[in-house]
């Protein structure tokens, strides 16, 4: 299970994100994705006092010492530029980034977190994180995250020419997608692995929100009469999106989506 980290209160107009997977399928698909989250984080600009990436913003990151992946130079500038206007920026690692190590936090200033973030925000209890590692029962994903969390697996990566490794992370990244795409479009209702997690943190502790990414599914889920499961969906079908700000928490997008929210 990843750390549990506390965070001091956010007060203000807070937005998230997540699941971005830029990269993915090709560059040209990639480049019009990054457009489009380009523009909104520009019609966000004037508001925006803290944004939250809850992780996958890259289907693969991977830093060498003097190399780091060519694309997204558009997104990372307005990240860089949100920074230098006073906006507090937070990276939460998600499973397909967890290889992002120091470069785009000492370049563009955010913080980066590896875990699980408890905070107050807007006098709201919120648990959140990226979504991935929750299930317990679930030791294959759990082993082999273990293994490439192992800085001497990532050091042996290192050695692999940036050609060959980035078409490795590729292939596998692909094979893994084409063999669950269908299946991650359900959903499960209770049954989902990110709602069980949240009902058995509720047997200990009281949260207003839990807020995570992962699923590709935006989500407004009920878990009782004042605890919400939000879920920020993606940005590779939904462009969708959650924001805390005067007195209200919203799921939105910013295109017209096929694809319903999920609810109870």
């Amino acid at each position: 299970m990843d750390p549990i980290i506390e965070m001091p209160p956010v007060q203000g107009n807070v937005y998230f994100i997540s699941d971005c997977h830029f990269g993915l399928p090709d560059w040209r698909a990639s480049l019009e994705r990054e457009s489009r989250l380009v523009a909104f984080l520009d019609s966000i600009a004037e508001e925006v006092t803290h944004l939250f990436l809850l992780g996958d913003v890259f289907d693969f990151w991977f830093e060498y010492k003097d190399v780091v992946p060519k694309h997204c130079l558009r997104f990372l500038g307005r990240l860089a530029q949100l920074v230098d206007r006073g906006v507090k920026v937070y990276y939460i690692l998600g499973n397909h980034d967890m290889w992002s190590f120091s470069y785009i936090r000492e370049e563009i200033g955010l913080e980066q977190i590896k875990g699980i973030v408890d905070v107050e925000i807007n006098g709201k209890r919120v648990r959140m994180g990226h979504g991935d590692a929750l299930d317990p029962k679930d030791k294959g994903y759990l082993l082999i995250k273990w293994i490439y969390a192992q800085p001497l697996n990532q050091r042996l990566f290192a050695m692999l020419h940036p050609r060959q490794s980035f078409a490795l992370a590729r292939f596998v990244s692909r094979s893994s997608r084409r063999a669950h795409e269908e299946a991650d479009k359900v959903f499960r209702g209770e049954d989902e692995p990110i709602i069980q997690y949240c009902r058995r943190v509720m047997q200990e502790r009281h949260f207003d929100f839990f807020l995570f990414g992962h699923r590709h599914l935006p989500c407004d889920y009920p878990l009782s009469e004042n605890c919400r499961y939000l879920n920020t969906g993606d940005w590779l079908y939904h462009d969708s999106y959650v924001v805390m700000k005067e007195g209200e928490v919203l799921l939105g997008t910013s295109k017209n989506s096929e694809n319903s929210y999920c609810s109870k």
